[in-house]
């Protein structure tokens, strides 16, 4: 498709004269600028209107909040004229209350909080927890930081106490357990340094400490980001469902949830093993328990979550809506089950109001959805 053809497919969106397979094509243009399909217009004519498209929805959305415009070039505006037409029905989906009343009961994204699980039964809230020392246990300290991140640290000698803090004795076979309802996360640093990203609706078992063993091995349900500190002669190994991943120092994200149909592991620096299976920066395993493909994918858009968005490129339906049923706590119910198979993409702030992220769905896609409670239902 050249230009011209491009344009007057836009003229037909916006007269409301266009086919389906046009309307599709459209917003595929408006949430799909990095994908390798063409639109027939440049790179940077759909960008300069992507960025003007959002400045004017947040100047809409957001009255009281200050927001630095840059209009665009007249060339470019006599150039695509078409294209910025489409901004007006943009602002119509990102700002106009629905008329039925939908979202009338909006519901607040995630925040940080999760449960602390100590080796003798303790339980300890985070996200209401002092900072400070926590715990003392075995040789080591675990500390809530200023910002919030629980870190071990080795202790030479008897730390303050604080938050009610208990000196447990030493067990060589203590654990820890870290776990995230739906609508939490949380950042931990472990014993040996490696950090980790915890998602909503996910639960992380560990040692309390590293030494005195031969591997680092913890217990992953759920999924999260991993930055393994490098120590060649103690491998780190995550346990999830049917694999073990093992590793000496990288980056990586496990996706492992009870209630998905595989696990998916995907490698953004470094090296890994998937029950033996290695993979290569930029690639992903997706073991289904019987068999593990590799295929290539964007990093980037995998661990989106880690980086505060919601970003998908071409997914099902059905495994959106888990990702938002775990982050926003809510209920998903299909009215249709074959709506769920629809692939759908685009990319949005993950600490938007759940309404944002399904208003930007309907505009991607044949779909619509009603809220009740925290119930969403998928029409």
């Amino acid at each position: 498709m050249n230009e011209q053809q491009s344009k007057e497919v836009l003229e037909r969106f916006q007269a409301g004269t266009d086919s389906p397979q046009e309307n599709q094509q459209v917003r595929y243009w408006l949430h799909h600028l990095h994908e390798d399909q063409p639109s027939g217009l440049s790179e940077t004519l759909l960008r300069d209107t992507h960025d003007e498209m959002w400045s004017s929805i947040l100047l809409q959305t957001q009255p009281t909040t200050t927001v630095k415009t840059t209009r665009l070039p007249m060339r470019i505006v006599l150039a695509a004229a078409s294209v910025v037409t489409i901004l007006g029905i943009c602002i119509y989906f990102f700002t106009k209350e629905p008329s039925d009343n939908r979202f009338a009961n909006n519901i607040l994204p995630g925040t940080d909080k999760a449960t602390l699980i100590l080796s003798n039964g303790d339980k300890i809230s985070l996200s209401e927890a002092k900072n400070g020392v926590l715990a003392l246990q075995s040789t080591m300290k675990v500390i809530k930081s200023e910002g919030g991140e629980i870190i071990y640290t080795s202790r030479p000698d008897p730390a303050p106490y604080t938050n009610g803090a208990r000196n447990q004795e030493s067990e060589t076979k203590n654990v820890n357990t870290m776990v995230t309802p739906r609508g939490g996360q949380y950042k931990l640093s472990l014993p040996d340094g490696t950090k980790v990203w915890l998602n909503a609706a996910s639960t992380l078992t560990y040692p309390v400490s590293f030494a005195g063993r031969k591997e680092r091995r913890i217990e992953l349900k759920g999924e999260a980001y991993f930055e393994v500190a490098k120590d060649k002669m103690h491998p780190f190994l995550v346990q999830s469902k049917t694999q073990v991943v093992k590793v000496l120092g990288t980056h990586f994200n496990i996706s492992s949830y009870p209630d998905d149909t595989s696990t998916q592991t995907t490698l953004t620096e470094g090296s890994v093993l998937v029950n033996m299976v290695a993979l290569k920066p930029g690639q992903q395993a997706v073991n289904s328990g019987s068999l593990i493909k590799v295929r290539s994918v964007d990093p980037d858009g995998v661990i989106a979550w880690k980086n505060g968005e919601f970003s998908f490129r071409n997914e099902p339906l059905e495994r959106i809506m888990k990702q938002l049923s775990r982050w926003y706590d809510v209920d998903v119910i299909y009215q249709n089950q074959q709506t769920g198979s629809q692939l759908f993409g685009g990319t949005i702030s993950k600490y938007k109001d759940i309404s944002k992220v399904l208003r930007m769905l309907e505009l991607t896609g044949d779909v619509k959805f009603k809220m009740e409670g925290r119930k969403v239902y998928v029409q």
